[in-house]
């Protein structure tokens, strides 16, 4: 009789039923290794009251602990209050994977320390080990307030040491352990991957069905994002260089599709307020939440991803996974997606005028926006397969478990 596989502990902050890439990610891995025989157990903030505490889904046991409700105190709140459930749930498991460092890397490690089993660290966004991340778009981003913050980073990093594993989901997280003195051996690149049978190009009679079903106009050129609606993820910028674009071509249409709601940096109402002032209530359309994206993804043509602070971009990988040529920003892992003028097109972050400037060009040339699209999608395939991402996190898991025993 085959040994089950070992049982991993994933602690995060925010899971399912929230969307979003990290929490999209968390829950596919799981799923796929329970699949594989292995145990997963997620602990995670209970951030609506109307979430059981304790559910399974797929095979996957869900525990949710307070502070319940949305906001940025109750989340760094979740430090001190996870503690109990986390020491207890460490013992039944073999290896522990915390997403996210800012909030959970100390708990964690103080967990795996007390029950003598493996931590793998996996920061959610660059900046977290440089502490860039606590200082952008604050009112401490100032020489002197930053240096204060790295310092402090500085000395929290060096308990991150301890841990058996940090997993990088870009090269440039990957630098900022190496540069935080992470030992590298123990540093492990995985990129986040998605399922390229699901997110796949649609034939012309599907996406003409698709848009119908949409409501948007059959002859339109569709310009799409998706993703959580917030601050940082460039969309005030995409919003204005969209008007730029709809004042020259009258087919142009911009379908933003997620949901700010319940985010402390939801930007959501300022968005739809802008573009009314605008005069674009007609062109622009806001899907609030969808669960299948990749249906909105085959009705566009045009994806755009302007965020200003971006670890790798999950929904940017769905995107090209689906063959759309895509716009992003020069930020984060977004660079280890986009290759510039192969894949797509890379510009500043912020930058309404080029911003504007790409989207029209692949607008007007659809032999381009066709062939930009099936080299992105051959680069998902190649580097961002969700399949080729579970067996480097199933070997890993299987050497940190072999370990411990």
């Amino acid at each position: 009789m085959t040994a089950p596989g070992p049982r991993i502990l994933f602690v995060t902050e925010s899971f399912w039923p929230v969307l979003g890439g990290g929490e999209t990610h968390i829950r596919d891995l799981a799923g796929r290794l329970v699949a594989r025989g292995f145990g997963a157990h997620v602990l995670t903030r209970r951030t609506d009251a109307g979430w059981a505490p304790r559910e399974s889904a797929g095979g996957v046991e869900i525990t949710r602990v307070g502070p319940v409700g949305p906001g940025r105190a109750k989340k760094y709140a979740l430090a001190l209050r996870v503690l109990p459930a986390l020491c207890r749930l460490a013992r039944r498991c073999d290896v522990l994977v915390v997403r996210g460092t800012r909030v959970l890397g100390l708990p964690g490690l103080l967990a795996g320390s007390w029950a003598n089993r493996p931590v793998v660290l996996q920061p959610e966004v660059n900046g977290e080990l440089s502490g860039e991340v606590y200082t952008w778009g604050t009112a401490l981003q100032r020489p002197a307030p930053r240096r204060i913050v790295s310092a402090l980073v500085r000395m929290r990093n060096l308990f991150f040491h301890d841990a058996a594993a940090g997993v990088a989901m870009s090269r440039l997280i990957a630098d900022e352990l190496a540069r935080a003195s992470f030992p590298p051996e123990r540093i492990a690149h995985i990129p986040h991957g998605v399922a390229t049978e699901r997110f796949r190009p649609r034939p012309p009679q599907e996406k003409a069905a698709l848009r119908e079903a949409l409501g948007l106009p059959a002859d339109a050129l569709v310009i799409t994002y998706t993703g959580r609606l917030l601050r940082g993820k460039g969309l005030e910028a995409l919003v204005d260089a969209f008007a730029r674009v709809a004042a020259n071509d009258s087919r142009a249409r911009l379908m933003l599709v997620g949901s700010g709601a319940g985010q402390a940096l939801s930007n959501e109402d300022e968005l739809r307020a802008r573009v009314s002032d605008l005069g674009l209530a007609g062109r622009v359309t806001f899907t609030g939440r969808v669960d299948a994206v990749e249906d909105c993804l085959g009705a566009s043509d045009v994806f755009a991803f302007p965020s200003e602070f971006e670890a790798l971009g999950l929904s940017l990988i769905e995107a090209a996974s689906c063959g759309l040529p895509c716009v992003g920003t020069r930020t984060g892992g977004i660079v280890d997606v986009i290759e510039d003028g192969r894949t797509g097109v890379l510009v500043p972050p912020a930058d309404v005028d080029a911003l504007a400037a790409a989207l029209e060009a692949l607008l007007a040339d659809p032999d381009r926006r066709a062939a930009l699209g099936a080299r992105g999608r051959e680069r998902v395939r190649e580097r961002f397969d969700v399949e080729r991402s579970v067996d480097r996190y199933h070997a890993l898991f299987e050497e940190l478990a072999a370990g411990r025993r």
